[in-house]
């Protein structure tokens, strides 16, 4: 994730990339090198204490993000946590109501819902350009061998699919649809994780979104959202896409297909950074485009998906 994210920080104005933390000094120092960092350090609790530190970015497993985030915010830091904001909406919730308490600013780092493609692609959905949506499909699927060692396959670091790669097909539904009514989901469990699951949401008006995730195969990495008069598709990979297709169907079958696309900045972290560090420094301690409400309801889907899935 910090390849990712690292030199993204760099390009976002109000943002000094002050300090990275790691398991050693010697990886945090290496690190601090690579992606231009002032310094690093092995000691959270120490970094944690210092005046000059004013946000923290957690990246860490998923079973590390609430204790590390309640110490943050503890110490009085705002926090921008890595999706999935916890394992479980209650340890979700108990965080966000934990910083509104403290007036802090705290937030998923879904960053997604700041892709520009993604937010004219709201706009648009909202605006009735496709009609009225009826189904969301997205894919999230990865093939990657089997590795005891890998986070992602250790169930005590909160592994396993959904939480890593369902949370943005997921999220891609709520932030379309809302909270379902209805969950039903069923997968393959392997080495005590959900390695691969589909999920479908159901909606009281009929409405329903299917989202697939996993680990042990591979699908095209796309979405596309469902409408009385058109569809849209986002390409791969759905949740950073610089482009989509707005699709207008013809009497014939034949469609009339418009393009946008979106110059993407960095790997993609910019927009979300930079809305943060301004949300910061004008007093607010949430954003729309990832409120803690839906942080929560996501995670609730998440819980149930888990659930089923595990039996």
């Amino acid at each position: 994730m910090l390849q990712l994210i690292g030199r993204d920080l760099g390009l976002t104005e109000n943002v000094e990339p002050r300090l990275i933390v790691s398991r050693t000094q010697q990886r945090a120092d290496q690190a601090a090198r690579e992606f231009g960092f002032a310094e690093g350090s092995a000691d959270f609790e120490a970094v944690l204490a210092r005046d000059d530190i004013d946000v923290v970015y957690i990246a860490t497993p998923h079973s590390l993000h609430f204790d590390q985030a309640m110490a943050a915010l503890s110490a009085g830091k705002h926090v921008l946590v890595e999706k999935a904001m916890t394992p479980s909406a209650a340890r979700t919730r108990t965080l966000c109501e934990f910083a509104n308490e403290r007036g802090l600013f705290l937030m998923e780092a879904m960053w997604t819902a700041f892709n520009p493609a993604i937010v004219e692609l709201r706009r648009r959905v909202t605006a009735g350009d496709i009609g009225v949506v009826q189904s969301v499909h997205a894919n999230f699927c990865m093939g990657m061998p089997y590795d005891a060692g890998h986070r992602l396959w250790v169930r005590e670091l909160a592994g396993g699919s959904t939480l890593d790669q369902g949370v943005y097909t997921l999220s891609l539904a709520h932030m379309l649809l809302g909270a379902p009514t209805s969950i039903s989901a069923q997968g393959t469990v392997l080495h005590d994780v959900d390695a691969e699951v589909v999920a479908t949401l159901g909606y009281d008006d009929g409405r329903h979104a299917v989202c697939t995730n996993g680990l042990i195969s591979w699908s095209p990495l796309s979405a596309y959202i469902s409408g009385s008069t058109g569809c849209i598709q986002i390409p791969a990979a759905f949740w950073n896409a610089d482009t989509f297709l707005h699709r207008r169907p013809g009497p014939d079958l034949s469609a009339d297909v418009e393009e946008f696309t979106y110059e993407r900045e960095g790997r993609g972290y910019v927009p979300m950074l930079r809305s943060v560090s301004n949300a910061i420094l004008d007093g607010r301690t949430e954003l729309d485009q990832r409120t803690h409400a839906e942080s929560i309801a996501v995670a609730t889907t998440m819980d149930e998906v888990l659930r089923l899935v595990h039996g």
